[in-house]
């Protein structure tokens, strides 16, 4: 097993991009301990925000989620994962590469700064919708994935954000139903 975990360190360090960021995490045990709270986060967030704010949804955003899990909930997972592709892996690590053009560091702010802007070109008009819920609903819920990303690494992002409508969807069936 020692040749494997030399393996994914060499993988690892290879794999660095702009401002620390990094495809794979520095650690694997780390990563899903973050994961499995930044579901839980993103979960119970959604949940609060739907439940608060039920009464002035759009009847097509409750139809969506009070309908047949499946296929949904696997085409929402495609989408968040696409997703983590477009805004994290390229919007957010192209943000963390622009100081480096001018010779500077990333530091975390502006590494927060990178994701909350990676996050609402993301979400656009999603986040000014029936504000504060649009705000915390789909900017603030989606800078989760973003800091994972910075923390964890994209692939534990990526997995975490795909696999959390399998967990959320079904709570937000039975909450909305």
């Amino acid at each position: 097993m020692p040749a494997m975990s030399g393996r994914v360190s060499c993988l690892n360090d290879k794999a660095m991009l702009p401002g620390g960021l990094r495809l794979l995490p520095a650690s694997w045990s780390a990563a899903l301990r973050a994961a499995i709270f930044a579901v839980a986060l993103a979960c119970l967030t959604v949940l609060a925000c739907d439940w608060l704010w039920r009464s002035q949804l759009s009847p097509d955003y409750l139809a969506h989620y009070t309908s047949a899990l499946w296929p949904r909930t696997g085409a929402i997972s495609l989408t968040a994962m696409k997703e983590e592709l477009i805004y994290r892996l390229g919007l957010q690590t192209a943000l963390c590469a622009v100081p480096l053009l001018f010779g500077r560091k990333v530091g975390p702010r502006w590494m927060i700064g990178a994701i909350l802007l990676a996050q609402l070109v993301n979400v656009g008009a999603l986040a000014l919708y029936l504000l504060p819920y649009g705000l915390i609903r789909f900017w603030l819920v989606g800078a989760i994935w973003g800091w994972l990303y910075w923390r964890h690494g994209f692939v534990t992002a990526l997995a975490a954000h795909g696999l959390a409508h399998f967990a959320l969807d079904p709570l937000l069936l039975l909450a909305l139903a």
